[in-house]
């Protein structure tokens, strides 16, 4: 199993995309807190974050594929996957979702850590729902605290 947190991946996907753009960190720091103040992702915004979710996606998969078959994906700390949901952090879990789906393939599974208020209501990550296509298969409740 190899343990990751999304969050830890967006920024550095975020650090060395404003490093090769020659755009300054407080500057695109500035951008976040408009973003959250104001509710609307600026065209600038979105770009970054679709790119970087293109990179979180590779970085996510490869240490499933380098250590080997049957490796399964503990994914935690996705905030910012819901935070910026329209601007590729939906099709970013769906394409985890779909890899880990395929067998043969890397990663092999997928287990996303949400917490939840209400534990029968579905799985949603600030108030975004995760897909889920088989109840029974997909998604799991635990009670206690980890």
């Amino acid at each position: 199993m190899v343990r990751l947190s999304l969050d830890d991946l967006f920024f550095a996907a975020l650090r060395e995309l404003a490093g090769e753009q020659g755009v300054e960190w407080a500057a695109l720091l500035r951008a976040f807190a408009a973003f959250a103040a104001s509710g609307t992702l600026g065209a600038g915004l979105a770009s970054y974050e679709r790119a970087a979710c293109e990179r979180v996606l590779v970085r996510a998969v490869a240490p499933a594929e380098q250590s080997g078959p049957r490796t399964v994906l503990f994914v935690h700390e996705a905030a910012l996957t819901a935070r910026y949901w329209s601007a590729g952090g939906r099709e970013l879990l769906v394409a985890l979702q779909e890899a880990a789906r395929h067998a043969g393939g890397a990663p092999h599974g997928l287990w996303l850590l949400v917490r939840m208020e209400d534990p029968e209501a579905s799985p949603a990550l600030d108030g975004r729902t995760v897909d889920i296509v088989d109840r029974a298969s997909e998604w799991s409740r635990s009670r206690g605290c980890f």
